[in-house]
């Protein structure tokens, strides 16, 4: 089985991921795409004349130039399918899923790293490869690959099909609150909250959720220490981004939180964070 890590950046999610991909694990098997040509040595009869110095080098260099093609030729990996990636058809469901269940106010990322350095994987070419399906999946250089919802890729069966070699690589998988760009209210932070509770309750069943701490806030961190970020309601206020927490990268930032309950209070608030911050959930 390939290796296949989960990551949430609050954690919090971690089981809901984890879950999905057990319970998906039996949908598909990797495969490896290799040549490996037969070699069937001619027999030489008893009473045949022995060559001459010069036909036997050459016959010999010929031979060796032979059996080093035919071992090249069976270890070259010309394409593998679901080395470490989940099925197709499963990423595809589970988005699906989240996208309905969270009204679209959640996004779902995969993050592809190398198994062995866990950064990643240099040269990687991921490409949806079925009957009728051949496309190349865009992948930033941090690794996280953009995974389409291709319907008709769906239903042509497609799978992910890659030039690295089965188990090199290990799967991230992040959910993460989905905001507005510049400036949102305390409600667009209050419906991510309860929109990650949905999914998580649509996807994973109640035996599983018992053991998992609740979404109840989210972050707006920064890399950089002493960032504030702006509000903005009856009064305007510069709340201090000083909760450590740990970003999809998995390196520290700093977070001012916003629980649910006290977003829930004063819903029409305005946030206005400085440039370079990013969204988590806590």
């Amino acid at each position: 089985m390939p290796s296949v890590s989960v990551f949430t950046p609050a954690r919090h999610v971690a089981t809901l991921m984890l879950t999905l991909l057990m319970m998906s694990a039996h949908s598909s098997q990797a495969q490896t795409q290799a040549s490996s040509p037969a070699n069937t040595p001619a027999n030489t009869p008893a009473n045949t004349p022995a060559s001459s110095p010069a036909s036997s080098s050459a016959s010999s260099s010929a031979s060796a130039a032979e059996t080093a093609a035919e071992e090249l030729q069976s270890v070259e990996v010309k394409a593998v399918r679901d080395p470490a990636i989940m099925p197709y058809k499963v990423a595809y469901e589970l988005m699906s899923k989240v996208r309905a269940a969270s009204k679209d106010k959640v996004q779902i990322q995969i993050r592809i790293t190398s198994a062995k350095t866990h950064a990643p994987v240099p040269n990687l070419s991921i490409y949806l490869d079925g009957k009728n399906t051949r496309q190349q999946l865009e992948i930033s250089a941090t690794g996280f690959v953009n995974v389409p919802l291709d319907q008709a890729a769906y239903a042509d069966g497609a799978e992910f099909v890659t030039n690295q070699k089965k188990g090199s690589m290990e799967v991230n998988i992040l959910l993460l609150p989905k905001l507005p760009q510049d400036v949102f209210k305390y409600a667009d932070i209050s419906d991510s909250i309860e929109a990650a509770q949905m999914a998580i309750k649509e996807l994973v069943p109640w035996y599983f959720r018992v053991f998992m701490p609740s979404v109840n806030s989210i972050g707006i961190c920064y890399a950089g220490q002493n960032q504030t970020v702006l509000v903005k309601g009856n009064e305007e206020q510069q709340l201090p981004a000083n909760s450590d927490a740990t970003d999809p990268l998995k390196n520290k930032v700093h977070c001012a939180r916003f629980a649910a309950k006290d977003v829930a209070k004063e819903k029409g608030n305005l946030i206005m964070p400085a440039t370079g911050w990013q969204a988590i959930y806590m």
